[in-house]
């Protein structure tokens, strides 16, 4: 009996693809059997018909199924691979609840990875000695040219490899900077903004400063004017998606010269725009060499991969080499040497240009259930992948953010990303719709639309 975990943190089209995949290598599923038409399996599942199709789509596309046109689908005739019986999964401990319909706005998740052509390079990888075997602190140095390729087309960024540091996630970064910088430098993060980057300070017993920011970001005219380190995200706030003015950006430059402070410019989703040219990186316009650059694959490859970057300072790769700090970069070098080769043969920009075609069909969608209703006031930056829904509702976030949870619903307020007290007139939900497959999408916002005006009735009455 085919089955699906409305629990399970898998998308559902794809748990139903696994699930025949499964029964057809092991030979459950006999060569020339007809499967359910979609329709039948959708009402047997209690699932959406889109999203049967999309795991019979998957299915075809790898060739264990067929298709017969007017007659339905069919298991191909292939060699049973092994006959291991079915091990059946031993649920993890969880510390967080898994939800039906997850609108968080830090995840992606409709692309497989690793697709075919990382596989390809992962391959090549094993068959070469010199880069293989070798061993750069920094990371691997065709990893860092192909790097600094892509930010010098896609970013403004004129970087040299010898500048960049190669990671396994921020707080690695970080505790580099940690190292390198004087002891009397203090670490300022936006407000609102990511809150938990503050974790990565608590085992060095610092405590970072918060920065109001406004509907246009950071505003440089109001920093305190002391020396520091100050964590932004001009292209894409997070989590508000506001854009740095580029007056605003020459004043924190120039702010930064004045006060012998650093930017770190968080890059963490900057590929994610839907209309125009990318925005170039506040490190373009760094004259004075007061940038430290961070950026990521997560979003736009997979958050398994662990590979993170930083662009340093003239200055601050003199005090690195000189200090020489016991961190080396911890990516296995094949990893290194197969997103490298990725890059350089194009692959990792045509994924892109699909993601952001596909984002943006999602992003249209999700915006189609509350266009128009007097309810909801939208904030849509036509970039990343999450917008804010002010709901007209008279009630505090947190109630409202509780009260959705309960109706199987993962979602954020901005008050999640305030540190201290958050005053707004109305609940502002994050919306996320990254990790939604197309199959439970119409789901899930119907629900959630359903959801809050069942709540203003229940006030009314």
């Amino acid at each position: 009996m085919i089955t699906v975990n409305f629990h399970d943190e898998a998308p559902l089209y794809l748990q139903l693809y696994d699930y025949i995949k499964e029964d057809i290598i092991h030979n459950r599923m006999e060569k020339e059997t007809k499967l359910p038409s979609k329709r039948d399996l959708a009402h047997h599942l209690g699932i959406s018909v889109n999203t049967v199709s999309s795991a019979y789509d998957a299915l075809l596309d790898e060739g264990y199924l067929y298709a017969v046109e007017r007659v339905g689908y069919f298991v191909s005739p292939i060699e049973c691979l092994h006959k291991t019986p079915r091990q059946e999964k031993t649920e993890p401990k969880r510390s967080t609840p898994r939800y039906r319909y997850d609108f968080d706005l830090n995840k992606n998740g409709i692309f497989n990875f690793p697709d075919a052509p990382f596989q390809r390079a992962m391959t090549d990888s094993m068959m070469e000695d010199s880069e293989m075997n070798a061993w750069d602190k920094e990371g691997i140095e065709s990893l860092r040219r192909a790097i600094c390729r892509y930010l010098r087309s896609s970013r403004g960024i004129d970087a040299s490899p010898e500048n960049v540091i190669l990671s396994a996630g921020m707080e690695y970064l970080f505790r580099i900077l940690f190292f390198i910088l004087p002891k009397d430098y203090r670490y300022y993060l936006e407000n609102p903004g990511y809150i938990d980057t503050k974790k990565i300070f608590e085992p060095t017993g610092r405590s970072p400063g918060f920065v109001d920011i406004d509907e246009d970001g950071i505003d440089p005219e109001k920093l305190s004017g002391r020396r520091g380190v100050y964590l932004v995200s001009p292209t894409h706030q997070f989590p508000t998606g506001s854009i740095l003015r580029v007056d605003r950006r020459v004043k924190l430059l120039n702010f930064a010269k004045a006060t012998d402070s650093y930017i770190i410019e968080d890059d963490y989703d900057s590929e994610y725009k839907y209309y125009g040219r990318l925005i170039p990186a506040l490190k373009s316009l760094d004259t004075t060499d007061r940038v430290i650059y961070m950026s990521n694959f997560s979003k736009s490859l997979s958050p398994g991969l662990r590979v993170s970057f930083m662009v340093l300072p003239d200055e601050l790769m003199a005090m690195y080499r000189e200090k020489d700090p016991l961190v080396a970069c911890p990516i296995p070098n094949m990893v290194q040497l197969a997103l490298s080769k990725y890059m350089e043969r194009g692959y990792f920009e045509r994924r892109l240009n699909r993601e952001r075609k596909e984002y943006d069909k999602k992003r249209k969608t999700a915006l189609r259930f509350f266009e128009g209703d007097p309810l909801f006031e939208i904030d849509d930056k036509r970039a990343g992948l999450h917008f804010i829904l002010t709901c007209k509702i008279p009630v505090e976030e947190k109630a409202l953010l509780e009260y959705l949870r309960k109706r199987d619903m993962n979602i954020y307020g901005l008050s999640d990303f305030y540190e201290g007290e958050y005053n707004a007139p109305y609940p502002k939900l994050i919306v996320g719709f990254g990790n939604m497959a197309p199959g439970i999408m119409e789901e899930g916002f119907s629900a959630l639309v359903e959801s809050l005006k069942e709540l203003v009735a229940t006030l009314k009455s």
